[in-house]
């Protein structure tokens, strides 16, 4: 045992050691030298080789259109022959390569298509330890620069020197051996853990000043930080979120489609950091007050001038910063291994397409125009099923239904199987629908998407089905066929050349395929085997309205306002509940708010086939309770962004506002009051007799 206790007062001697010289103003100096050159001088490497490249992306090309192989350019000659480009005194490209340049050639001598050779060559350029980003804009590397010199100043000046030396040998010692043994990407995650663990120091450490100001709301709030990183709460759950992260790309298969792996990095990572955010603020929300009540520790505060209002909105404004803290690096972590995913080969050029303009993108999409059945048909129908439905007679004769209950039910039938032959496709028919407002997409340039999700006979997923799609009319019509699997989501690209000049677009489905066999006499197209048909959301036109990191930020402010109102909930139960008590109610509104979505279904389509009318009345008080519940909780079901940043589509600020005046502001409002005002008779120093 004392061998243990000696070994502990020497680490912990040392470790005191060490802080105390970490904070000598010599050794600060000195620490922020060493790391001003090291990176400073990897700037200088990196600079000058983005620049070289972004040169060699600029000029490049005109000296390969201005290469003749007839005319025997040198350029053209070293291409052909040699697969290489001389630029600036450097050879660039390798012999490899010249059998595929010189197919780009054209007859006369020209290289028709050199700006797929500069591309080439430019992909054999680029270093493995030079990100994509940096390559395209040679600035970024002297603006990563600037951040990473600010964030080692901040590091040394504000107590954490020893943490941050600390970190680079860790660093050097995961990082080097991994990459000597040629997995460059795994050092990368590896060492990434470590790093993102002191950014979040870094960032609460920045919360923590910004929070020193006189006042006991900001007081408790810096409280609940000190609190957290003080009991390894916030690190141990920020630790899952920052190990998990770096570590996902490992664990997506490369040779799946490109835009497959970036949706699921996306989708595990929102998930990650949301879930593990939701659980820290109700655990330490939770804990925060309730335990602080339990052991009389709320005595000391607020027999201080800190009123009960204060303290529950000075841990509920310690919490949403906390959040904050573990969103940005979380989201910064992303960000980073999600450029390292983007840069891995995609399929072929649709699936580079498809990432580009519909993952990392925000799209709105638009449904077609169905028209319903005019008036007078569908009253003329509704008649002729009345005189030929003998049940309907029936229930007349007896009284069961109405008159104008039958007649309501009946054209609610007819116009939704109406709808529905609208969106179905016979064999070798074809349907025309038409997306208007779309002006604004034709203007922007850039491909639309056709989202679709087709059935077909039994819809058999081991099986496909021809479908031919033509969009526009006239001389801007274009067209492409397609054998689709049932039953599953697909996406065509659509030249926006094609929307009209009212800004209207035609979209043609045809239940056909073109002869593979073609024979003199014989038809140009064959028919399907069996109709295709779609849901009411299963055909829709999306166009880009955005960027990705705008999106990616109303997405996480949209997150970050549910989870605010998660640590209102938190600390308002906790100040009249026991923590395991407000724990489990928490976590229920947690989780019903969560499934409102499906809960609103759920409530729609339930039905007790019976004329009993006890069953009935059943009926009706189960379906009275699950709809108070469900619109009690709908706007926090409503809010979703993960799901839409995943599939690239925009995360409106609308949505944004909507979430912050519905939770973030009246929810969060009256959950507050309704608590304080039980808080405020709440006997917190009641003196038993027992323990002084």
């Amino acid at each position: 045992m004392s061998e243990v206790g000696t070994g502990t007062s020497l680490v912990t001697r040392l470790q005191r050691s060490i802080a105390d010289l970490s904070m000598r103003r010599g050794v600060r100096i000195a620490i922020v030298s060493i790391y001003a050159v090291v990176i400073l001088a990897l700037a200088f490497v990196a600079y000058r080789e983005a620049s070289y490249i972004d040169r060699f992306a600029e000029e490049v090309p005109e000296i390969l259109k201005g290469a003749n192989l007839v005319a025997k350019d040198a350029a053209a000659i070293e291409l052909a022959e040699k697969g290489t480009v001389t630029f600036e005194g450097r050879t660039v490209g390798d012999a490899a390569l010249a059998k595929q340049m010189a197919t780009l050639y054209g007859v006369a001598g020209n290289l028709e298509r050199y700006a797929e050779a500069t591309s080439i060559l430019i992909g054999t350029l680029r270093p493995e330890w030079l990100p994509v980003p940096f390559a395209d804009d040679p600035w970024l590397v002297l603006a990563t620069a600037a951040l990473l010199l600010a964030i080692v100043f901040f590091a040394v000046f504000s107590g954490l020197a020893a943490a941050l030396v600390g970190v680079t040998l860790v660093v050097a010692a995961v990082a080097i051996p991994v990459t000597l043994i040629g997995r460059p990407s795994l050092a990368t995650s590896l060492s990434a853990v470590p790093i993102g663990l002191l950014t979040f120091a870094l960032v609460v450490r920045l919360a923590q000043l910004l929070l020193d100001r006189a006042s006991p709301v900001f007081a408790i709030a810096s409280g609940v930080l000190r609190e957290a990183m003080r009991l390894r709460i916030a690190v141990a759950f920020a630790a899952v979120a920052i190990v998990a992260i770096p570590l996902f790309p490992q664990w997506i298969d490369p040779t799946t489609p490109l835009r497959y792996q970036v949706q699921t990095f996306l989708s595990r990572s929102m998930d990650t950091m949301y879930v593990v955010c939701a659980f820290l603020t109700v655990f330490l929300g939770c804990a925060t007050v309730a335990f602080e009540i339990r052991d009389r520790q709320a005595w000391l505060t607020l027999t201080k001038p800190v009123s009960r209002f204060s303290f529950l909105l000075g841990k509920w404004l310690g919490l949403v910063t906390l959040n904050a803290c573990i969103l940005i690096v979380a989201t910064l972590a992303m960000f980073a291994f999600l450029v390292q995913i983007r840069a891995r080969p995609a399929q072929d050029i649709f699936d580079a397409l498809a990432v580009r303009d519909e993952v990392l993108v925000a799209r709105v999409g638009s449904l077609p125009i169905y028209e319903p059945l005019p008036p007078e048909e569908l009253k003329a129908a509704v008649d002729e099923r009345m005189r030929a439905d003998l049940n309907a007679q029936a229930d007349l004769r007896t009284g069961t239904r109405t008159e104008i209950e039958i007649k309501k039910q009946f054209a609610r039938d007819i116009a939704g199987e109406y709808l529905k032959q609208l969106r179905s496709v016979p064999p070798g028919g074809e349907r025309v629908y038409r997306f208007p407002n779309l002006g604004a997409a034709r203007d922007s340039e850039g491909n639309l998407s056709l989202r679709y999700k087709l059935y077909s006979g039994e819809s058999d997923p081991h099986a496909t089905y021809p479908v031919i799609f033509v969009f526009g009319e006239g001389d801007r019509q274009t067209w492409a066929d397609r054998q689709i699997i049932a039953a599953q989501v697909n996406a065509l690209p659509v030249p926006a050349s094609t929307i009209a000049d009212d800004g209207s677009l035609v979209v043609r489905i045809v239940n056909a395929q073109v002869n593979p066999n073609p024979q003199p006499g014989a038809p140009e197209f064959l028919p399907g085997q069996t109709s295709l048909a779609f849901d009411i959301d299963g055909l829709e036109l999306l166009h880009r309205v955005g960027g990705f990191e705008a999106n990616l930020l109303r997405a996480q402010c949209v997150n970050l306002l549910k989870l605010s109102f998660l640590g209102m909930l938190a600390v308002s139960l906790a100040s009249f509940l026991s923590f395991p008590v407000a724990c489990l109610v928490v976590f229920t509104i947690f989780a019903a708010g969560s499934i409102a979505p499906y809960l609103a279904t759920s409530v729609d389509e339930y039905r007790i086939r019976t004329e009993s009318q006890a069953w009935k009345a059943f009926e009706a008080v189960i379906k009275g309770i699950a709809g108070a519940t469900e619109f009690s909780v709908r706007s926090f079901g409503e809010a979703r962004a993960n799901g839409a940043l995943v599939e690239g589509r925009l995360v409106s600020t609308e949505l944004v506002l909507r979430t912050f005046a519905l939770i973030g502001v009246a929810w969060s409002a009256v959950v507050l009051l309704l608590s304080l005002a039980v808080f405020r008779r709440k006997e917190i120093a009641i003196y038993s007799g027992q323990g002084g």
